[in-house]
């Protein structure tokens, strides 16, 4: 059922007062933390400018990933602290969605320019197993974790190929989860750690525990 057209426009109205209320916080910063930058900027053509933006937001987020930064829930602390709390009605998202509504999952034109490679090239290190993509309503999009400069990221091509085999999901699942073999730690930041062969061990008993759980559900050959 459509939703109504006063519900839609509301709810537009309070994405373009937050992005404004965003971008007008954003450039207070940058003028206030180096004004001649800033001037700089101003030079540049629009979609250059937002090309930059964008790539550097996916690394932030990225970043706060690896350092398991829960950004929603800081926010609404924040809000809350100042007695404002989440203004507008709260949507319901599918968790996969939610994920790409906060940016933890991109596109691949971001990944692209953010690496300076070439659609083409994407194409091939997934098939490759270096870096693996996950589906959201018929779309592809791919970790922003992997922009992270904290991350090695021949060392997440690593144990993205150990993990060869497990549906894109099932490696997000890995990545981003917390591990008992780790300490407690997820993946990411095991791996900034510089904890590769304990992330490598963590990730070949993840495998080899999905195909003992395949090799179960094998229906075998039926009696005469």
């Amino acid at each position: 059922m459509p939703r109504p057209t006063r519900a839609r426009e509301d709810d537009d109205s309070l994405t373009n007062a937050r992005l404004d209320h965003a971008l007008r916080r954003a450039a207070v910063a940058a003028v206030l933390f180096d004004p001649i930058a800033a001037y700089t900027l101003m030079k540049l053509p629009d979609a250059e400018v937002g090309r930059r933006l964008k790539i550097r937001l996916a690394r932030t987020i990225g970043r706060s990933i690896v350092l398991g930064l829960d950004l929603h829930a800081i926010h609404e602390e924040d809000e809350k602290l100042r007695g404002r709390g989440m203004r507008g009605p709260k949507r319901r998202e599918s968790p996969r969605r939610a994920l790409v509504a906060a940016g933890k999952l991109v596109r691949a034109e971001i990944v692209c320019n953010a690496l300076g490679i070439t659609e083409k090239r994407l194409s091939k290190d997934v098939a490759r197993a270096r870096i693996f993509n996950v589906e959201v309503q018929g779309t592809q999009y791919y970790p922003a974790f992997v922009l992270a400069d904290e991350l090695d990221r021949k060392d997440v091509a690593k144990v993205t190929r150990r993990l060869d085999g497990l549906s894109g999901w099932k490696k997000w699942e890995f990545f981003t989860e917390s591990k008992r073999s780790l300490g407690e730690l997820t993946p990411l930041q095991a791996l900034v750690r510089g904890e590769v062969k304990r992330v490598l061990m963590a990730a070949a008993a993840v495998v080899e525990q999905s195909q003992n759980l395949e090799s179960r559900n094998v229906p075998g050959p039926r009696k005469a």
